[in-house]
């Protein structure tokens, strides 16, 4: 934590002098350009932390190892989505280009054995996947690690979400009997937090698609190797970022009914609805964190009942999820009929 203070904070000098800012656009919920290596910050303290724990580990006698096979995957992945998340916050890349090297990243990750085999939602299942393991897996770590990145519009929301998911994630790698996947998810929860002063509730800096896809990836790794040794986790590592999955599922879906290209710019994701109604970045980043609080706490029980109460659960997240949608269009409405208000009083 204290590793990505201090690493931030050399970030956003860096940003300074090499002009690497974050200049608004039509996307944007900023007015002035913003430094945008913020993310360098969480990958020196992720590679500090765990650099230090490696040295140390051998010479405590109840450490375990951190440089197991799973974890030398998920550091690859890691290294690899910040490489190109580094080189489009500095020359820019065409998302095409931007997408295949992703999907190359993600099909090297699923190539050295880690991908989703069979799946088990609730008590159905578990099913195989047989021939789609690779494809479904390469999808997922490729689609979430992009969701992430496309969740990263407001002060603090990528540094929260971030930290909430990871400890959430840890405690199911440690219940997984995952003991190393359990410190990294520490590991990166703590850069989070270490992230956050430069960026909430006032924005220094934005941790860009260096630290967004980075974690992105490796929280998208964690479900699939987790999912991997036991079927019947995927659910409940699915309701840990139910927020953020549905977020943008629910966006995506609504811009292809409307015919909108679902690969332009655009502010149409429900925490930017609710920026747009004049909500603060601190007011909906701490609704966000609730949210997550809540869904993280419903996985831990879910994981931990079966028949009724499971899909009693279930039920409940669908309706928190439906809840959540619904209070921000009448939130969204109710702001243009006063903004409606007062054009017409001005007009009169």
């Amino acid at each position: 934590m204290l590793v990505a203070f201090a690493a931030t904070k050399l970030s956003i000098a860096l940003s300074l002098r090499g002009g690497v800012l974050d200049m608004p656009n039509m996307r944007s919920s900023h007015s002035e350009p913003v430094p945008r290596l913020g993310g360098i910050g969480i990958l020196v303290a992720v590679a500090v932390a765990a650099g230090v724990l490696a040295t140390i580990g051998p010479h405590l006698s109840e450490t375990p190892s951190l440089l197991t096979r799973p974890t030398m995957v998920m550091i690859g992945a890691g290294l690899g989505m910040a490489a190109i998340g580094f080189y489009d916050d500095l020359y820019g890349l065409r998302p095409a280009v931007k997408l295949l090297c992703q999907l190359v990243l993600a099909g090297a990750i699923a190539a050295w054995g880690c991908h989703i085999e069979s799946v088990q939602i609730a008590d159905w299942g578990p099913f195989a996947l047989g021939l789609a393991s690779v494809p479904v897996t390469i999808l997922w770590l490729t689609g979430f690690a992009n969701i992430f990145n496309f969740m990263d519009g407001i002060n603090g929301i990528s540094g929260v979400s971030g930290a909430t998911f990871f400890l959430f994630f840890s405690i199911f790698a440690w219940l997984g009997s995952s003991p190393e996947l359990t410190l990294f998810g520490v590991i990166f929860a703590s850069a989070c937090i270490g992230f956050l002063p430069h960026n909430f509730p006032v924005a220094r800096t934005f941790m860009g698609d260096t630290g967004s896809l980075m974690l992105g990836i490796v929280l998208g790794f964690y479900v699939v190797y987790l999912t991997q040794r036991s079927p019947a986790i995927l659910l409940p590592l699915l309701l840990v970022c139910s927020i953020y999955l549905w977020d943008s599922g629910f966006t995506i879906l609504l811009r292809l009914r409307r015919r909108e290209n679902i690969l332009h710019p655009h502010r149409s994701h429900l925490y930017q609805r609710l920026v747009k109604a004049g909500h603060s970045h601190a007011r909906i980043t701490t609704l966000y964190w609730i949210l997550h609080l809540v869904m993280g706490l419903l996985a831990l029980a879910c994981y931990r009942s079966g028949g009724l109460l499971r899909a009693g659960i279930a039920t409940l997240s669908v309706f928190i999820l439906a809840a959540f949608t619904g209070a921000v269009f009448w939130v969204e409405k109710r702001w243009l009929r006063e903004k409606s208000s007062q054009n017409h009083g001005t007009a009169a």
